[in-house]
């Protein structure tokens, strides 16, 4: 039977209630004579507490096999150490120690929580074996769920697995412009001609600086300084006067360049100087990027012809130039303009050093010829 005491002295806000709890003061356990929503009597016995003073008290509320405890803030209302008791008031309870008070008290009432042998049980509560019936809004609202779960790892391992992708492209990047790229060291637009060289020492009193000439036209006149007979120096092609390199009444030696001659019909297209350590890799093949001063690029260049290698000329470290053609490209009007030059090399091509030194050095002493110059 519940027992609810009243006490006719003090005014209380709050019924209390006798269960066996325990309340944990100052260290020392106290077993709780009768307790309520609102404060607690402990048996102190002969200890004397000083009124108005707030503890931290523990509750111990023994259940069926486990001990819940609740940390309350309690302050000593009235010490009695000829009865053995003291009288606590809960003070400042959070919203939720105070909704755990009040369930254990309906509990208590409604005979949900009995005292059995110092404990409380909570077998005596009515539970339906079959459950309750879950309405169509809660299944919707679980299905709902369950597919934004899904829906948000799936999220996860996608966003995961581009990110990994982009790092791998990044570093793939990194790699293929280091293992198998490179950049020529000196690169220009320039154009096929024959070069017009002085026959012998002398003045120049004639010559031609600009237009097109003819096989067999005269294109400089040279008097020497041995006789008084003038040497003519003749075109040997039908050409576009490109480049002098004399003035008129100048003095030249034998061998000395006069000017410069392009055919009519010759096409612009890049020449770039490559050391002789990254000319071996072109060997193998390679792809041409030319980008030039505006900012465009050239995707459709090709080598045009590889010079053959001497020992010697491997052993000099010096640069060879290789002519590049451009295609489609119209480099007529930035002649002479300096490019940039990449060379691109496959990775997977599997020909070996030995193999290319095998096929393309020639070990009998072959000379190399410049690219830019044309047989007379």
């Amino acid at each position: 039977m519940n027992v609810v005491k009243f006490e006719a002295d003090v005014q209380r806000q709050h019924a209390r209630y006798k269960l066996p709890l325990k309340c944990v003061i100052d260290g020392y356990r106290y077993t709780c004579l009768d307790w309520s929503v609102g404060g607690v009597g402990v048996a102190t016995g002969k200890t004397v507490l000083p009124e108005f003073k707030t503890f931290p008290v523990d509750l111990e509320f023994p259940f069926d096999g486990f001990v819940f405890t609740l940390r309350v803030d309690a302050q000593v209302r009235y010490c009695d150490p000829t009865k053995g008791r003291t009288g606590f008031q809960y003070m400042s309870l959070t919203e939720e120690k105070l909704r755990f008070l009040r369930y254990v008290r309906d509990a208590h009432l409604s005979g949900e929580v009995v005292t059995l042998n110092d404990v409380l049980d909570l077998s005596s509560r009515s539970i339906d074996p079959r459950g309750r019936k879950k309405d169509g809004s809660s299944e919707e609202h679980a299905a709902g769920g369950w597919y934004e779960a899904v829906a948000r790892r799936w999220l996860r391992i996608v966003v995961t697995s581009i990110l990994g992708i982009g790092v791998l492209l990044f570093l793939w990047g990194a790699l293929y412009q280091r293992l198998w790229t490179f950049r020529a060291d000196q690169s220009l637009v320039t154009i096929d001609s024959a070069t017009v060289i002085a026959p012998s020492d002398g003045v120049v009193t004639n010559i031609v600086t600009q237009g097109a000439v003819k096989a067999g036209d005269p294109v400089a006149t040279i008097l020497p300084t041995a006789n008084n007979r003038s040497v003519t120096v003749l075109a040997r092609c039908d050409c576009i006067i490109q480049d002098v390199q004399v003035g008129l009444d100048s003095q030249v030696r034998a061998g000395q360049r006069l000017l410069s001659l392009s055919m009519q019909n010759a096409k612009p297209h890049v020449v770039a100087m490559v050391d002789y350590s990254q000319a071996l890799r072109l060997y193998k093949g390679a792809r041409v990027l030319v980008e030039l001063p505006d900012g465009k690029s050239i995707s459709n260049a090709a080598i045009r012809d590889l010079p053959k290698l001497t020992s010697t000329d491997l052993a000099s470290g010096n640069k060879i130039p290789i002519n590049i053609d451009v295609g489609d490209a119209d480099l007529a009007s930035i002649v002479g303009t300096p490019v940039t030059v990449r060379f691109v090399h496959s990775p997977w091509t599997t020909r070996t050093p030995p193999q290319i030194l095998k096929s393309f050095v020639d070990t009998t002493g072959t000379e190399s010829r410049p690219a830019a110059e044309t047989k007379g």
